[in-house]
């Protein structure tokens, strides 16, 4: 669950958004062709998967459904859900789970809504859902950070956070400035920071740099000296390998992709 939530997702396509009603869906499942999120109306269901693992969903519930697991699901009592399907661009493995949310009637809406769209397929409508998706992400995330993330040390941290997401393309940022942010030692924050994040600052940043130089790549509005710099590298040989590092290819191979 730690590695979903800590994901900064990057959606590819929706695969399929729909209301699945009572005793209809399949029992079993084999390979499951995409991701897979489905928020629980009502009913009480078991979902056990062939690595032994049984995940029990109520009202209200959220489950995510790996890419590629085999499970089969067994209705204690019978309910309907909202379900989204949908692949990232990256290929990555994330451990089924099921998170109880607590503002349960926005997240209900932004499933509703998706279906919706995703049925009247008007103009714009694939947008339209992976905005849908998006949100109910952030939501995910937003309450899963508020209940693991003790806040009054994440309070301390917070100068920091905020000053990274706001200047990470623009400067070379230093542990040791943004520790002073802070008001505490280097070393202090570089363990709170992974405590809360699970990785380094260093690594956070990166990863943000990363995820904007993919974004300016798939846009093809830039040349890649220019996606460089606008993602705060500005040595080209650095930042062909940090890329390479982080997606397995180099910068003109991903435009390929």
């Amino acid at each position: 669950m730690n590695k979903f939530m800590e994901y900064d997702f990057c959606i590819k396509e929706i695969v399929l958004a729909c209301y699945v009603g009572k005793g209809e869906g399949l029992s079993k499942h084999r390979n499951r062709a995409s991701h897979g999120l489905a928020f629980m109306l009502d009913g009480n269901k078991d979902y056990i998967f062939s690595c032994g693992k049984r995940i029990n969903t109520k009202k209200n519930d959220i489950i995510y459904l790996p890419k590629h697991s085999d499970y089969d699901v067994k209705s204690i009592v019978s309910g309907d859900c909202y379900a989204i399907n949908f692949d990232i661009d990256e290929e990555i493995s994330f451990d089924a789970f099921v998170m109880s949310v607590k503002n349960s009637a926005n997240v209900m809406e932004h499933f509703k809504t998706a279906r919706k769209i995703w049925t009247a397929k008007r103009s714009g409508y694939e947008l339209k859902c992976k905005a849908e998706l998006y949100n109910i992400l952030y939501l995910m995330q937003k309450e899963y950070l508020a209940e693991y993330i003790p806040h009054n040390k994440y309070e301390i941290v917070r100068p920091a956070v905020d000053y990274i997401h706001k200047h990470y393309t623009d400067e070379l940022l230093n542990i040791e400035e943004l520790a002073g942010l802070c008001g505490i030692t280097p070393v202090y924050f570089r363990k709170l920071f992974a405590g809360f994040y699970g990785t380094s600052p260093i690594k956070y940043i990166n990863n943000l740099k990363i995820t904007r130089a993919k974004e300016l790549l798939i846009s093809q509005m830039y040349s890649i000296s220019e996606v460089a710099m606008q993602s705060g590298y500005s040595d080209m040989s650095h930042f062909s390998r940090e890329f390479k590092k982080a997606t397995g290819v180099c910068p003109s191979e991903y435009i390929g992709d």
